[in-house]
């Protein structure tokens, strides 16, 4: 394996750079491998987690692991509120959790919580110290709450230390220790209010009954969610005044909000008045047509799948998603090709979710396997390649190779699917990890 072929493994979470660690000597690559200990490739780490406890499981292979546990630890002084800081003190909950007693002292000396992954991050001591981890993290949340109660990310830490923990042993503790600490009687405070309680929860069990003038009064742009919910939900007299609305539309806020009513649902009438807004590069206007067209059968809503890759449009990555309601015979190959032709990680992405889409709605098992291994090699998201994975498997001819690299694979849903699911770093991990 050379350089390249191991950074990109790495970053991908494949078990293949496991495999290759493991029977051959990576000294060499010291500065990639530190680097993929250090910051979070995850593309999206929401959803996959970060690569802490990949990462964690591949250092243990090597004979030099001491020089990143110690590369790992000091990074800490530099604590960001973002990703990478969030996979360096989660990698660093492993090594404490192996008895390193420093890297427990600098996890709880370099907690300074910021308002994004301050509670992502602190979950952490709940692996550490069970109930007195959370206390001590919901006294730094406490403070930062006190400064901007309105602006910090919460729900996570409680939620992981309950169902770490039990909800009981949690709400007792907290109970207690708020009659004493003031911090910690903030962050009780105001993970019992109901911040986010929310308008929109009413809003939801109205939407078949809201009017088009109705709606417009209730609910803006920014509420996508409701816009294309209240689209599925309501009349065709209905849908058709938001149709007429959207044509009337003048204001990019205004056509964003109608275009995001149609997200679900057929565009009633014709769609030259989407095509137009296709241009509209501001305010995700573009975006959002291109989205709305796909739900339309038609010719040119066809054609504006290749314009679309031939003009290296910022919108490329629906192309695929448009075929499905206009496909004809030569779409497979051709959605594979362009697939392969991208190299845009966010383009790539968008195309990956929807040639499987293709697939499903258009089955073709003359090349579903070419497909398949297109996503696992050429995907850049382990979520994603965990459907491709199961739906290989489910056809019976999953290669042998790929069977064994997926046993280590950074997504332990993967794992599981290969009749591997376990390792060291995730039985004794944080809460909230792969």
């Amino acid at each position: 394996m050379d350089r390249a072929t191991l950074q990109k493994s790495l970053h991908l979470g494949l078990g293949r750079a496991y495999l290759y660690a493991r029977d051959h000597d990576v000294s060499e690559f010291r500065d990639i491998i530190l680097d993929a200990c250090l910051h979070c490739y995850s593309l999206d780490p929401q959803v996959e987690g970060t690569r802490a406890a990949y990462m964690f499981d591949f250092i243990e292979l090597l004979r030099d692991k001491e020089f990143y546990y110690q590369a790992v630890v000091r990074s800490l002084a530099d604590a960001q509120d973002d990703w990478d800081t969030t996979q360096r003190f989660r990698f660093a909950t492993q090594v404490a959790l192996n008895g390193n007693k420093a890297a427990k002292q600098a996890i709880y000396e370099n907690y300074s919580p910021g308002p994004v992954h301050g509670e992502v991050i602190g979950t952490c001591f709940i692996g550490l110290d069970g109930v007195d981890g959370l206390l001590f993290a919901a006294k730094k949340m406490g403070a930062l709450l006190q400064q901007d109660p309105e602006g910090v990310n919460t729900g996570w830490l409680l939620s992981c230390a309950e169902e770490d923990c039990g909800a009981e042993i949690v709400k007792n503790a907290l109970n207690q220790a708020a009659n004493t600490d003031p911090q910690i009687a903030i962050f009780l405070a105001h993970n019992n209010k109901d911040w986010k309680a929310d308008s929109n929860r009413d809003l939801r069990s109205q939407l078949p009954s809201l009017s088009y003038a109705e709606l417009l009064n209730k609910i803006p742009a920014t509420q996508a969610g409701l816009l294309w919910s209240w689209g599925q939900k309501i009349n065709e007299h209905e849908r058709m005044l938001a149709a007429r609305g959207l044509i009337a539309a003048q204001d990019r806020s205004e056509q964003l909000r109608h275009l995001r009513i149609f997200m679900r649902c057929e565009f009633p009438l014709s769609p030259e008045p989407l095509l137009d807004l296709v241009q509209v590069s501001e305010d995700r206007v573009g975006y959002s047509a291109v989205a709305a067209l796909k739900n339309v059968r038609h010719p040119k809503v066809r054609a504006l799948a290749f314009h679309l890759i031939e003009s290296q449009s910022p919108w490329r990555g629906n192309a695929i998603e448009l075929l499905i309601k206009n496909f004809e015979p030569g779409d497979h190959q051709i959605a594979l090709q362009w697939f392969e032709a991208e190299t845009d990680s966010e383009v790539l992405h968008s195309m990956e979710i929807d040639i499987r889409e293709l697939w499903t709605s258009v089955p073709n098992a003359e090349n579903e396997i070419q497909m398949l291994h297109a996503c696992y090699e050429r995907g850049l998201c382990s979520h994603c390649r965990e459907f491709v994975v199961k739906r290989w498997i489910n056809l019976g001819n999953f290669p042998d190779d790929l069977r064994a690299e997926c046993e280590f694979d950074c997504n332990e849903d993967i794992r599981k699917l290969v009749g591997r699911p376990h390792s060291p770093a995730r039985e004794s991990g944080v809460p909230g990890e792969q």
